[in-house]
């Protein structure tokens, strides 16, 4: 018996929070962003039809990581120094230092964050699972054309409002960032 072929492709691997994490797929005419508990799951569908743009917001995640790692290495980097000086071997210190600096230079490579929002004609929905702009790039750059054609055949031009009025007074297309 032949497999079935897939509706769903995921774009984004799951990013987790404190109790759930979250992932983003693609199917043929809509986003699918899921919520999972490990015991419920919750579905959001935003159909492609709805699209009328991408926001990308800078954000402090990866300060609030760099803090606690920063403080990590400095502690044992002085308690490094402190064994060091008395004469001891630092194999517990420098374990902690390297795996901080480690934790530190992996989370600088990974580059800038940020928050991906939707905006759909009735909602603007938050991607969950996009939140280093590298990603949010990538996915948004593979988007953009297939909502592009999507709606290039269903969006009627009465329908297609203005996202944003520049001050010249023309209306430009839906800001896709």
């Amino acid at each position: 018996m032949p497999k079935p072929p897939r509706i769903y492709e995921r774009l984004t691997r799951p990013a987790t929070s404190v109790a759930s994490y979250k992932s983003l797929w693609l199917a043929a005419d809509h986003l699918l962003i899921v919520s999972s508990t490990g015991y419920t799951e919750d579905y959001q569908r935003l159909q492609f039809s709805n699209v009328r743009g991408f926001f990308v917001i800078p954000s402090v995640r990866r300060l609030l990581w760099s803090i606690p790692w920063g403080i990590m290495a400095l502690v044992s980097a002085g308690f490094l120094g402190t064994t060091l000086y008395s004469g001891q071997r630092p194999t517990v210190s420098g374990s902690f230092l390297a795996v901080s600096a480690v934790l530190l230079l992996w989370n600088h490579l990974l580059g800038p964050s940020c928050s991906v929002f939707v905006v759909t004609r009735v909602q603007t929905a938050r991607l969950p699972s996009l939140v280093r702009r590298r990603k949010a790039r990538r996915v948004l750059a593979r988007l953009q054309p297939i909502i592009a054609g999507f709606q290039a055949g269903v969006a009627p031009a009465q329908e297609a409002a203005p996202a944003s009025i520049p001050q010249d007074g023309t209306a430009g297309p839906p800001p896709i960032a």
